[in-house]
């Protein structure tokens, strides 16, 4: 009788545990169902994921059009793999040569391609590099061509590749290591010549695969033409002569850094110190309160480091406690920097940083256990980053006494990391004045506020779908001084 009992207790178990895992599964069902129409109601991508924001009011952003991300990483490694006697470049070259010499980077080089998850080196449309020597064909072949205009929310085309290898422990060591840093240097000096030169511009054409074709332009038109809700051509938006062959552009570089009619990017209230306006068009990414100055940049919340940030100049200290602010620029965006405020040049200078590093919080590997990819290694890192990267600091010393000191750092993420700067130390600049430019690539910027600055209606943080500030477009203001309270 009692193991009857017992017999039916299970049955029942069984039952109560298949009838709530019904309800568990109809229930997320109807809750994502749900979110699908919310999002489609309100014209946003259902296949985006969605993001939350940090502690410090930023956001996690996904990887879009992965299918077309997928496509071309197919096409290019199928090209490459075509032409196994193709020669490496000059300086894929001594990269190679400079792992196979040193037993620390011929270790680095070689796990990281066995620390890629199973699932994600042999699932279905795999796309992930087979080896070190693998990789240097592919970065190889990319530096005779362009980036490509159709992978929907552009990614550079050696952060696509790079994204898996360097989200492994032994990729995090070997894309941190310096050595490797001034290799990989190398490789993208010579892409920059090859995309400054005559030679890339067959890749502006106007053809369906060129950035001047149909698709392309309406892409450009509509990122340019959405912050200020206008409905101008591409040669009414930007200095151009549609008469001329590529639009008169001499190079994939100058039509990379073209620059917007002035109509068109008007300079918001120019003669109220008070306005802080936007220095490169760009989507908010993250505002920081009380950065400390020095911090661990390196662990899953990212907070600001701001002696990290601007390369351990003495300036930093007057930092400590800062606010910051965070911005994102894609690649069809427009890259070159202007003056947020009025004021003089206290100081302008790059600093050299890493190129394809990530934080290991998030990697294929976290303490020798391995988990699946993250679909969106860089983007998810735009906080590590502006401590890791390559950047461009320009501290200016504001003409408002409210504001003080403003420190501009202009992030070179992954391969866009040529940041030029075109101001001087001691040089006056007026709210809207150029400072500078990114060249090959998207990337991010942030501004540093002195402790003590309130600042009103800095913008909230967006995501890959938010269009952009415009830039020279109002971000802040100086908050009112508060009345003393009489008694």
């Amino acid at each position: 009788m009692f193991s009857m009992d017992r017999a039916a207790k299970g049955r029942a178990l069984l039952w109560t545990i298949m009838i709530v895992y019904v309800l568990v599964t109809t229930w997320n069902f109807v809750a994502l169902d749900s979110d699908r129409k919310f999002r489609l109601s309100k014209g946003v991508n259902s296949s985006a994921t969605s993001s939350t924001p940090s502690p410090q009011r930023g956001r996690t952003w996904p990887y879009l059009d992965h299918d077309r991300h997928t496509a071309y990483l197919q096409q290019l490694i199928a090209q490459v793999d075509s032409q196994p006697e193709q020669p490496l470049s000059p300086a894929t070259q001594r990269f190679k040569d400079a792992i196979e010499a040193a037993p620390h980077l011929y270790m680095y080089f070689t796990e990281m391609f066995t620390e890629i998850p199973d699932e994600v080196r042999y699932g279905q449309n795999s796309t992930v590099l087979r080896s070190y020597d693998h990789m240097l064909r592919l970065l190889s072949h990319i530096v005779k061509t362009a980036p490509p205009p159709g992978l929907g929310i552009p990614v550079p085309p050696m952060a696509l590749i790079l994204t898996d290898p360097a989200n492994t422990a032994s990729g995090h060591a070997a894309f941190s290591d310096p050595k490797v840093n001034v290799l990989l240097k190398g490789v993208l000096n010579e892409w920059a010549a090859f995309l400054g030169s005559a030679d890339s511009l067959p890749f502006v054409k106007s053809g369906s695969d060129g950035w001047l074709g149909n698709a392309s332009l309406v892409e450009l038109e509509h990122v340019a033409n959405l912050p200020s809700g206008t409905t101008a051509s591409f040669s009414d938006i930007f200095e151009c002569d549609v008469e001329a062959e590529y639009y008169g552009f001499r190079s994939w570089d100058d039509f990379f850094t073209r620059r917007f009619r002035p109509q068109m990017r008007p300079v918001a209230d120019p003669d109220d110190d008070s306005v802080i306006v936007n220095a490169c068009e760009s989507v908010p990414h993250t505002v920081g309160m009380k950065a400390k100055l020095r911090d661990t940049f390196f662990i899953k919340d990212q907070p600001y480091s701001v002696i990290d940030m601007l390369g351990h100049d003495p300036i930093a200290n007057e930092f400590a406690d800062s606010t910051v602010y965070q911005a994102f620029l894609s690649m069809h965006s427009y890259h070159r920097w202007h003056a947020p405020i009025s004021g003089r040049i206290h100081s302008a200078y790059v600093v050299d940083g890493t190129y394809y590093s990530l934080p290991r919080f998030f990697g294929n590997d976290q303490l020798g256990k391995t988990f699946p990819a993250k679909p969106a290694g860089f983007g998810h890192a735009m906080r590590y980053l502006s401590e890791m990267a390559t950047r461009a600091v320009i501290i200016i010393e504001s003409d408002h006494p409210g504001l003080g000191l403003v420190a501009f750092v202009a992030v070179g993420m992954v391969e866009i990391s040529t940041c030029e700067i075109t101001v001087e130390k001691g040089q006056h600049v007026k709210k809207g004045d150029e400072l500078g430019s990114f060249h090959f690539g998207g990337s991010s910027y942030c501004l540093l506020f002195q402790d003590g600055v309130e600042l009103t209606d800095l913008p909230a943080p967006g995501d890959f779908q938010s269009p952009n500030v415009p830039v020279l477009g109002k971000i802040a203001s100086i908050a009112p001084p508060r009345l003393a309270v009489q008694k």
